[in-house]
């Protein structure tokens, strides 16, 4: 789990910007996965319960359809950093 905490810094993203163009969104999310390292990768893949081939495309679209319904915004990301309450962790999980 730190090595993902450490990533979703990496995928930080306003939720006007998600908003107005949720395909380029999804797209820099998907190009800073790539650069997560392996050891990140392996924990989200756990997390998550999907395979690594579909890691990324699951994980961000389940962070760009919560910013785009309200349902997370980028201080819950930024509160992670913070060891603070946030349902990113449950939007990771599919809950």
């Amino acid at each position: 789990m730190p090595a993902m905490v450490g990533a979703l810094a990496g995928c930080q993203t306003g939720q006007d910007v998600v908003k107005q163009d949720p395909k380029a969104a999804f797209d820099r999310c998907i190009a800073q996965v790539s650069t997560w390292s392996i050891t990140a990768k392996h924990e989200a893949t756990a997390f998550m319960g999907v395979s690594e081939e579909r890691m990324p495309a699951v994980f961000c679209r389940r962070l760009v359809d919560a910013m785009l319904s309200g349902r997370i915004t980028l201080s819950d990301i930024n509160n992670l950093k913070l060891n603070q309450s946030t349902d990113v962790w449950k939007v990771i999980k599919g809950k």
